[in-house]
């Protein structure tokens, strides 16, 4: 028996070497050529050199990554790796989808009998959660729990009118031990009292050991400690509710943490390596000396934890470990890095933007970067996550939350992003009007597809979107700031490098500000661009009544300027209405040179409006403004006030703060006209002690009399600590923080939408093709489709050939699709939708075959062995790229697993599949091996042979 073609991964057939690929590719050369691929076997079955064809393809993608990730690869050679690389992908998916094999049956993706999908939508979650609080025993006396303990629980039952109240004191338990087992057996009792099935529990976490490694061997250092913390079990008829007596406000101050410049690299069993920094992201949550009701709460205390803890500090929350503060290169970008925004909701809740480069929450992203929306509870617990769903690149650079609760997401995209868009039209007029609505889903690019466009969506308050725009021009433009108007209309302002669409103006070169306006349902009112020669921006948009104020950086000056808003209404002779918005340029204010510092802080308050961020300058109004406090030098944090019409008068103020170290993008908000500002330094700021290398600080300013009412000073990770964002929530501090308990409702439910539970996009499509005829039917995701809507739409687009079924993902309180043949007969091929319109990854989804032959093994005594294929999935991913750093590694990874694919294709033509003895043969049907089937073994010889090319 012949041998067969020896396989180009031996490194002895004379196949070029990846290096050589990657050149030949680079120059231009095909990546599928049959004709370098030849066989040492005569008369060998052509389904080898298919497969070594492919194999030399497959290579030169692998080269071409490996290329891509050297440290040592020029941006412009990069540039072209990229290109070919993707050039690469398309030759390669061309020649799978249209070759064909003799004895293989071969699917570009997975091959499963049950494809599961991995990631889904939430299900209803009755168990809440919270940190530990206590660390030894159950029986013993808690920290948490000492002193003045009071609060309350309104519990909604279905089918009653009246909220049952459960008032918490466990100043009533008098002598007794407050242990943790005792004060949730105090606060049951209560609730039992009432009849209620709510319960709380004492939820245990076994201790961790401590553990070094001495000459080789592990060393426990400590046994470790048991942690304990408190646990709701409710149930789904009944709808509890948190409040406290005491209440104050909290600051919040999202922040990184740790040197980006210490890495650690671990090496996986394939021989990959993985390097990340130092970094986290945080939230910390600081207790102020402002309430709302008659008595403080108690001081916070240091939670079980907790690191480098600071009085005042009633929390500290991680955030996901995929958000993206820090680039490829492990230094800080200013502009990735101050994307994190943070606002307070109005229901007590905290909301954070931030940039993701990985399944976050349970949430694939489609491209290399997107947007993530993370709502909080004032416990640190995530109430849900929305990602905007880019399929390329999203950056998230401004939030706000209305007054009923909206979110309005700002920023910058690239690629591909399904923009939803509702037309409403009305007829008539007075008690005689009507409208209509329609709405249509785009997929679009962008005038170019390399540069950024702006973007905003606006979400409800239970995160679901209700509608985004993208508007942009010839050249990168981002939007950098947001706000909604009474009216619930929302006004953007960001900045440009040209002509934004629909704009009045002109492009003044360089970087322009702008300024656009849009209806409470997402429909365009006007862009305004203004600016200088120079490089200019908006970086705060607010309203008042029907005023616009915007505030920006212009030539190196700090701008304010006012618009007045207004609109008229026509109706045609068909009766159809249209409405003309404008905004017109009130007052133009020059504050005064700004010294390549920012503004991070508006607000309007009493007659004034107030401003604040950094300066590099004592500049900012020195002509007119009263200087509470002085400008120390380098970079001081500010925040300044003038009157509303913007007049230069003996009315402006501006107070400093900083020290002799840079208090460079220095974050302000404002409360009732007062400044809390937070940042880093590196130098000695009055009143503060210097605790490490990069410390982070919190303070309040009086800008009517340069009084700093507050401050606080602390450390990190590494000695470095970097505020991104600071948020004031009114009456969100209690003593529930001490319990790791919420106020306000406890979130049980989310939305079912696969647009509000994924990263999937209203428009997003995915295909299903009949492998047997052909017949390929499209699947679209629409606005109001469930898992449960969707996996009907399956159904009946296979023509009933796969079963669709929602099913729980074991250990998680998550829903996601299962799709499996309908019978033993049925296939399915489900393919990937467009380029920027594909639902699948979203969904958690494989693109591949779905049939009950995955898996089978090939009788070689079968009658029909001779001309029967073998099924096999070469997990191939057709959405690959080298965009950066993370997909690059993931690109390396998938195409590796493709090539052992086509390896143990290789190894079935040349062996086949390992077959059963005769003994376990035997066995099985109860007796001496039936005489037809000693004849068909006899026929396996020649199957080898004309599998192996010859005899």
């Amino acid at each position: 028996m012949a041998d067969a073609p020896r396989a180009p991964w031996t490194g002895s057939t004379g196949m070029l070497s990846e290096s050589q690929l990657v050149t030949k590719v680079l120059a231009g050369q095909r990546f599928i050529n049959a004709n370098a691929v030849t066989s040492n076997v005569a008369g060998a079955s052509p389904d080898y050199t298919k497969l070594f064809t492919l194999y030399q393809g497959l290579s030169a993608l692998e080269g071409l990554a490996t290329k891509a990730q050297d440290s040592k690869t020029s941006p412009l050679t990069l540039a072209a790796v990229q290109r070919r690389f993707t050039a690469g992908i398309s030759e390669v998916s061309d020649y799978l989808a249209s070759t064909d094999y003799d004895h293989l049956s071969l699917s570009a993706g997975t091959l499963t009998g049950e494809l599961k999908g991995t990631v889904g939508t939430a299900r209803t979650d009755t168990v809440y959660t919270a940190p530990a609080i206590h660390t030894g025993s159950a029986t013993t006396a808690v920290k948490a729990f000492e002193g003045d303990i009071k609060f309350s629980m309104s519990v909604k039952k279905i089918g009653t009118a009246t909220p049952f109240n459960v008032d918490i004191d466990l100043s009533e338990m008098g002598t007794q031990t407050r242990s943790m087992s005792n004060v949730v057996s105090f606060i049951n009792g209560k609730l039992k009292d009432q009849g209620l099935q709510t319960k709380f529990v004492v939820n245990r976490t076994a201790a961790v050991p401590t553990t070094t490694t001495v000459n080789g061997k592990t060393v426990t250092l400590s046994a470790g400690q048991d942690t304990f913390g408190l646990q709701i079990k409710g149930v789904t008829t009944e709808a509890l509710t948190m409040s406290a007596p005491a209440v104050a406000d909290s600051v919040y101050v999202v922040q990184t943490t740790g040197d980006p410049t210490e890495t650690t690299t671990k090496k996986a069993s394939d021989g990959t390596k993985t390097t990340t920094n130092a970094v986290t992201s945080q939230i910390i949550k600081f207790q102020t000396d402002t309430s709302s009701t008659a008595t403080q709460p108690g001081d916070p205390i240091s939670k079980v934890g907790a690191q480098y803890w600071v009085a005042g500090e009633a929390g500290q929350t991680v955030l996901p470990n995929t958000v993206a503060s820090v680039d490829a290169n492990g230094t800080a970008d200013d502009t990735i890095a101050n994307a994190l925004q943070t606002v307070a909701g109005p229901d007590g809740s905290l909301y954070v933007l931030a940039n993701i480069d990985d399944t976050t929450d349970d949430q694939t992203i489609k491209g290399t970067q997107d947007v993530a929306l993370i709502k909080y509870d004032s416990a640190g617990k995530i109430v849900f996550t929305r990602t905007l769903g880019s399929s390329d690149t999203a950056s998230g650079l401004a939030l706000a939350v209305s007054s009923d609760g909206k979110v309005a997401v700002t920023g910058s995209v690239t690629g591909a992003l399904n923009v939803a868009t509702t037309k409403t039209t009305t007829y008539g007029t007075g008690a005689n009007a009507s409208s209509s609505t329609s709405t249509t889903t785009t997929s679009l690019n962008g005038a170019n597809d390399t540069t950024t466009d702006s973007f905003v969506t606006v979400y409800d308050a239970a995160g679901v979107e209700q509608w985004t725009q993208r508007r942009g021009s010839n050249a990168a433009d981002e939007a950098t700031s947001v706000t909604f108007a009474d009216d619930g209309s929302v006004y953007v302002g960001g900045k440009t490098q040209a002509l934004m669409q629909g704009a009045s103006g002109q492009a003044n070169g360089g970087w322009d500000g702008y300024v656009m306006g849009f209806t409470a349902t997402g429909a365009h009112k006007f862009t305004v661009q203004t600016g200088t020669a120079q490089t200019d921006n908006v970086s705060q948009v607010m309203t008042d009544g029907n005023t616009l104020y915007v505030a920006g950086v212009e030539a190196g000056n700090a701008t304010l300027k006012s618009y007045s808003l207004g609109s008229t209404s026509t109706t045609d002779a068909k009766g159809v209405t249209t409405t003309k918005y404008t905004a017109a340029l009130g007052t133009s204010r020059d504050l005064g040179g700004i010294g390549g510092g920012t503004i991070s802080g508006m607000s309007i308050y009493d007659g004034k409006v107030y401003l604040g961020g950094s300066t590099g300058s004592g500049d900012l109004l020195s002509a007119t403004g009263n200087h509470t406090t002085n400008y120390a030098g380098g970079y001081d944090a500010f925040a300044l006030s003038v009157d509303k019409d913007l007049s230069a008068n003996g009315n402006d103020k501006i107070a400093f703060y900083g020290g002799t170290g840079a208090e460079k993008n220095a974050k302000v908000q404002f409360a009732n006209g007062k400044a809390w500002i937070s940042g880093s330094t590196t130098g000695a700021i009055d009143g503060t002690t210097k605790v490490n290398g990069t410390d982070a600080y919190l303070a309040r300013m009086n800008i009517e009399n340069g009084q700093v009412e507050y401050q606080t000073r602390y450390t990190g990770t590494n000695g470095m600590v970097t505020p991104n964002a600071i948020a004031i929530s009114k009456d969100s501090s209690s003593v529930l923080d001490r319990l790791g308990l919420p106020l306000g409702k406890i979130e049980t439910t989310d939305s079912k939408l696969i647009t509000a539970g994924t990263s999937v996009r209203t428009g997003d499509q995915f295909y299903l093709v009949d492998p047997k005829t052909g017949v390929k039917k499209t699947v679209t995701i629409e606005a109001n489709d469930t898992l449960e809507s969707l996996a009907k739409k399956i159904t009946r687009a296979s023509g009933y050939k796969l079963t669709a079924e929602v099913k729980k993902i074991t250990g998680k309180q998550i829903d996601r699709l299962d799709l499996t043949p309908t019978n033993k007969t049925s296939q399915m091929q489900i393919v990937s939708g467009p380029a920027g319109k594909d639902a699948l990854e979203g969904l958690g989804l494989a693109s591949g075959l779905i049939t009950n032959d995955a898996g089978k093994t090939m009788d070689a005594s079968s009658s029909n062995y001779l001309t029967s294929q073998k099924a096999m999935g070469l997990e191939f991913d057709n959405a690959l790229n080298l965009n950066s750093a993370a997909n690059i590694a993931k690109a390396l990874d998938t195409l590796k697993g493709t090539m052992k694919s086509v390896q143990k294709a290789y190894s079935y033509l040349r062996y086949g599949d390992p077959q059963e003895s005769d003994s376990k043969k035997a066995g099985k049907s109860g007796g001496t091996v039936p005489q037809y089937m000693t004849n068909q073994i006899a026929n396996y010889q020649a199957a080898l042979t004309r599998l192996t090319g010859g005899a």
